[in-house]
């Protein structure tokens, strides 16, 4: 009963986003931190969700390998299918095309930075230096991946990705900080948060000659700064 009870409410959310996205709705919508994967605007079945995760997690993977072989506009979905091992309908059953696999990842990677952040709470003090741990994480898990990211033309996704999170973090916990004007405020972090996410530019471009945990404190040193703690 109760998990009837879930899945009618589920239903009727996305029933709700379908009518609000129409022809644009996305293969995926985040409710209450859960991500769930969609066709139609509905959610799959049990069986079909798994065979679509497992898609998704091969073009991925062949995605992420393709990439230590060549730039990324240089990747076909030719290219990625044949690494896959499946066929180009099934690629395009998830994507329209290679820079949507790009975007997608990207947003899923962030969807579970997001995840974790709302799942706990932290001394204010601790607050930056929890907000680039847990950035640091993910990319952490593919470091050639986004290193080949930042150097491509979908730089701008990852790049706005990781402003939105940090300014939408900083900004939920604006009770929370001494300040005077939320609009200073909300200027200081938008610009500190550009500013970041050019450091990690340059670092994963090799272009910052210091160690990983040196770049970690200084850009933990600057968001402080930036809030006024």
């Amino acid at each position: 009963m109760l998990t009837f009870l879930i899945e009618t409410i589920i239903i009727g959310l996305l029933e709700k986003r379908k009518q609000q996205f129409g022809q644009d709705m996305p293969n995926f919508v985040q409710t209450s931190g859960i991500c769930i994967f969609l066709k139609g605007g509905l959610p799959v079945a049990k069986a079909e969700y798994r065979s679509a995760v497992r898609s998704r997690r091969l073009i991925k993977a062949a995605l992420a390998d393709l990439l230590q072989e060549k730039p990324l506009d240089k990747i076909t979905v030719t290219d990625v299918v044949n690494r896959a091992e499946i066929n180009r309908g099934t690629f395009y059953a998830h994507y329209a095309d290679i820079p949507d696999v790009i975007h997608q990842m990207v947003e899923e990677a962030f969807c579970r930075i997001r995840d974790v952040l709302s799942d706990q709470t932290y001394p204010i003090e601790a607050l930056p230096g929890v907000l680039l741990g847990r950035i640091q994480s993910i990319l952490d898990e593919d470091q050639a991946f986004y290193r080949r990211i930042l150097a491509s033309h979908a730089a701008k996704q990852l790049s706005d990705q990781l402003c939105a999170v940090v300014v939408d973090y900083l900004l939920e916990h604006e009770s929370e900080f001494a300040v005077a004007s939320r609009e200073e405020f909300e200027l200081s972090i938008r610009f500190c948060a550009g500013g970041l996410s050019q450091l990690y530019q340059d670092w994963f471009a090799g272009n910052l000659h210091c160690t990983q945990e040196a770049f970690n404190q200084k850009a933990e040193l600057l968001l402080t700064r930036a809030i006024g703690l």
